[in-house]
């Protein structure tokens, strides 16, 4: 592939743990895969590194991964450049650039242009899902991923713009990336990103985030809800997380939302064509072996999480 990637030998220095035997076996096990893509090396360790080195689960996570993207575009797939420029001008979706003294890199999701009428849910899911799958594409894996939401100038309003069937497909993509890769030994048998997540902060909580938590409660196992730390200001939040690694609008020490927000539009629109190589990634189901491991069969029909309904 003549896109601009890691080396796959950059990231066997960066672990010695991840044996290049160990990824030959999972380059093995695909050729026996049919419904899957055509998966290059450098994707395939970090599945293997988030797994803590198992190769069962690595297998059943790079399935689950790819199945997801291709069952549920509308969370994943790009949308118009126009679109895009638009979300990021409203929201920051960013890894920040100064990591935890744990070696943690840190995900930041906020407001940054608050009117409502500027505010697209959908389009906030994908921009995540992208800015995760393009740093691994470009920087490999890390040692854990810090997730944090700062929740202010979220109204009721907001909530009401949230599309619920797409934020149920996404968090249970995302319940799968937080019980396996967060650092849970226990793998809980649920599997979908190649990142170990460490910590989830929800900062500057409103009176909107109990109905916001009310609502993704019932889907979200216990292990994962309990992963959520909740913080009424920045300051609890700074137990956690220096404010060395912070932006100035939490009380940390790098620069404002307003000049960080643009850094992830910049890395997608320079990427375009990384991102939409592995938008080509799908899986065909007329050619699984196996009937029962997609994602459908492992959460369930889609149910009744359609209306939202505000006390």
């Amino acid at each position: 592939m003549s896109l601009t990637c890691i080396k796959p030998e950059k990231l066997y220095q960066k672990d010695p743990k991840i044996r290049p035997e160990d990824v030959k076996i999972l380059q093995d096990w695909l050729t026996t895969q049919p419904h899957l893509p055509k998966i290059e090396e450098f994707q395939l360790i970090p599945f293997l590194h988030s797994c803590y080195y198992s190769i069962e689960m690595a297998k059943t996570t790079i399935d689950k991964y790819f199945t997801a993207r291709t069952l549920h575009p509308e969370i994943f797939l790009l949308p118009s450049n126009d679109i895009i420029k638009k979300t990021c001008s409203a929201v920051m979706s960013h890894i920040l650039p100064k990591k935890t003294p744990q070696g943690y890199m840190i995900y930041m999701g906020t407001l940054v242009d608050c009117p409502v009428e500027n505010y697209h849910f959908t389009t906030t899911m994908i921009m995540l899902n992208c800015v995760l799958a393009l740093y691994a594409h470009l920087h490999g894996f890390e040692e854990g991923l810090v997730l944090i939401f700062d929740c202010k100038g979220y109204t009721l309003s907001h909530l009401t713009r949230v599309n619920l069937l797409a934020t149920k497909h996404w968090l249970n993509h995302l319940q799968v990336v937080f019980l396996v890769l967060g650092g849970l030994l226990n793998f809980s048998f649920q599997e979908g990103t190649p990142v170990r997540i460490k910590e989830i902060h929800i900062v500057n909580i409103t009176p909107v985030m109990d109905k916001v938590l009310a609502i993704i409660k019932p889907i979200l196992s216990g292990h994962l809800f309990q992963m959520i730390q909740l913080h009424s200001s920045p300051e609890t939040l700074h137990k956690y997380v220096p404010k060395e690694c912070l932006p100035e609008d939490i009380g940390g020490e790098l620069p404002p939302y307003a000049i960080l927000k643009d850094q992830p539009l910049n890395a997608i629109l320079e990427n375009l064509d990384l991102i939409k190589w592995h938008e080509t990634q799908t899986v065909d189901e007329s050619k699984r072996t196996k009937t029962d491991n997609t994602i459908e069969s492992t959460f369930g029909a889609e149910g009744t999480f359609k209306k939202l309904q505000i006390d």
